[in-house]
């Protein structure tokens, strides 16, 4: 197993003790949590996550899972809404056999993890990393050696790594700039409402589309700092979000009118 010579270190036990090799194991893992524990204190959620901190980490966790096998990364902090981290590598072919080199693990800052949460997905990306790193071929991104590994550290180290996490569901740590939105409120000859996020710069064009249709009986236009329409696709064309009524005229009412 990948992470066989963690018991390396006491050469007097033979494997045929069984019970007794289970034993010393279990005492050396539940050690290594507890400096795990220890090392915890060392960060403090009040201050932003530093380069500093990955680097603590990283070497931490190399030693204590992946038995100190791989080279220190290029580590680095993102933005990134999508993804809470990344491994990325230069991936070349030679006599076809594929040679990974340049590594680097990338931490989103974007959202409020907490320091569990935060190691949890720097052990992620080291998985990938130790895959590409020893030259083991998965059977996906997230293949058979990646998910055996998940959860042997799980069970082994008390972790909580997951295949995927649904950012939607987590708070952000960076405050979002007010944005102004420019909205068409409308309503169709068939008593439908709708809500429009158009670009600026699409205005006139929406507009032009807006006085030439046949289907549409009221429109306003406005601007709005409403966190409701961050979301909202700004377009570019005359589509929109079909609300109900009540939110129809609850969002005009928030609204401040051009014209």
């Amino acid at each position: 197993m990948w992470y066989s010579n963690i018991i390396s270190v006491i050469p007097e036990y033979h494997a045929y003790d069984t019970q007794l090799y289970r034993c010393v194991e279990s005492v050396i893992i539940q050690n290594l949590t507890r400096l795990t524990n220890d090392y915890c204190h060392t960060f403090n959620m009040k201050q932003n996550l530093t380069i500093a901190y990955l680097k603590e980490a990283f070497t931490h966790y190399n030693q204590l899972i992946f038995h100190g096998e791989l080279p220190l990364p290029a580590l680095k902090l993102s933005r990134g809404k999508t993804r809470l981290g990344q491994m990325a590598c230069k991936r070349r072919t030679y006599w076809r056999r594929t040679i990974y080199s340049d590594y680097t693990i990338s931490i989103s800052t974007y959202y409020a993890l907490n320091k569990e949460e935060i190691d949890d997905v720097l052990i992620h990306e080291m998985i990938h990393y130790y895959i590409a790193y020893t030259g083991q071929k998965d059977t996906s991104a997230h293949g058979v050696i990646f998910r055996q590994m998940m959860d042997d550290i799980n069970q082994r180290f008390d972790r909580h790594i997951t295949i995927s996490t649904q950012t939607k569901d987590i708070p952000t740590r960076i405050a979002q700039k007010p944005r102004k939105f420019l909205v068409l409120a409308l309503e169709t000859i068939d008593r439908q409402y709708f809500l429009s996020s158009v670009m600026p710069s699409a205005a006139r064009k929406v507009a032009h589309l807006v006085s030439r249709s046949k289907d549409i009986m009221t429109y306003n236009w406005y601007y709005t700092y409403d966190e409701y329409f961050r979301d909202m696709p700004r377009v570019r064309s005359l589509r929109g979000r079909k609300v109900s009524l009540e939110v129809y005229i609850e969002m005009r009412s928030k609204m401040e009118r051009i014209g």
